[in-house]
């Protein structure tokens, strides 16, 4: 039997992070500014840490990759609140943030210990700076630090009537069903926005001529229409049979070029020519995406 109602299909999955605040109110320098604008509604608040190779920073940039996966191997559901995953999405996922979560709780155990010789660090790295006035006093303590930071995840099953304990009205039944079916659009568009946007971006450089500013174009050019396409067949829940086929002649397409990205950086023949069927499976798809509100 074909399994057509979404919360039969997916969950929901909720992030919750906690981040420590690695910005200190800087009161002297806010004060020159509004006197010298004269807007005393600007507040000034410096980052910590600024030095991208601080171990405390490469914390906070690996606990930003935890909420960034996460944001790429779901859907969209509320703003600020769970996402969608596909049923069939759940080891994989899990598996990826546990794996990403565990990053940053292993360089908390490693860099904690030493947290205080990276603060001396930072306010040296800052002292650099014209009238620098860094000190300890601006920074968390560890334990402060260690307090603030943390990842949950809790899984929801998707929305279905069934779940309520009372019979809705008519008219609320409806609005349900609308909700849940303009979720499902919402859906299936994101899956091909996450291929229409690495697919735009790789044949604007391509509409460029070889030689002229903005024709270089790196391997990730290619390898994130590949990773796209990738994402998008794991988190499709219903994948139209048009969809589905422009979605085959593009990884038939890019993955001529995979092996081959010289060909794009030095044939004018072969770059147009890839760019004009790039160009236009990417017409297709954005066409679909826009008219498309049915489904079965």
């Amino acid at each position: 039997m074909q399994i057509t109602k979404l919360s039969e299909k997916a969950m929901l999955v909720k992030l919750t992070m906690r981040r420590a605040n690695l910005t200190k109110r800087d009161t002297y320098a806010e004060n020159l500014i509004q006197q010298q604008l004269d807007d005393t509604s600007l507040i000034l608040n410096p980052k910590l840490f600024r030095d991208k190779a601080n171990p405390i920073n490469k914390i906070m940039s690996a606990a930003n990759e935890v909420y960034s996966e996460h944001k790429r191997r779901t859907l969209s559901w509320a703003d600020k609140g769970p996402r969608v995953l596909p049923n069939s999405q759940y080891m994989e996922y899990t598996q990826i943030m546990r794996g990403k979560i565990s990053q940053v709780d292993n360089m908390m155990q490693t860099y904690l210990p030493n947290y205080d010789t990276y603060v001396q660090q930072d306010i040296s790295y800052r002292s650099k700076a014209p009238n620098a006035r860094a000190k300890v006093e601006d920074y968390p303590t560890a334990s402060e630090f260690q307090a603030k930071m943390g990842f949950d995840l809790k899984f929801m099953p998707m929305p279905d009537k069934r779940h309520f304990l009372f019979d809705l009205s008519e008219d609320d039944e409806k609005a349900f069903d609308e909700l849940m079916s303009e979720v499902q659009v919402a859906t299936r568009n994101e899956t091909i926005q996450k291929m229409l946007d690495p697919l735009a971006k790789l044949v604007d450089k391509l509409n460029t001529p070889i030689g002229a500013d903005g024709a270089i174009f790196r391997d990730s050019a290619v390898e994130n229409i590949i990773e796209g396409i990738d994402i998008a067949r794991k988190l499709t829940l219903d994948e139209s049979p048009e969809i589905s086929k422009l979605t085959n002649e593009l990884n038939q397409e890019i993955s001529k070029y995979a092996e081959h990205m010289n060909w794009l950086r030095e044939s004018p023949i072969v770059r147009e020519q890839a760019a004009k069927k790039l160009s236009d499976i990417a017409s297709q798809m954005s066409a679909f995406r826009a008219s498309y509100r049915d489904w079965e």
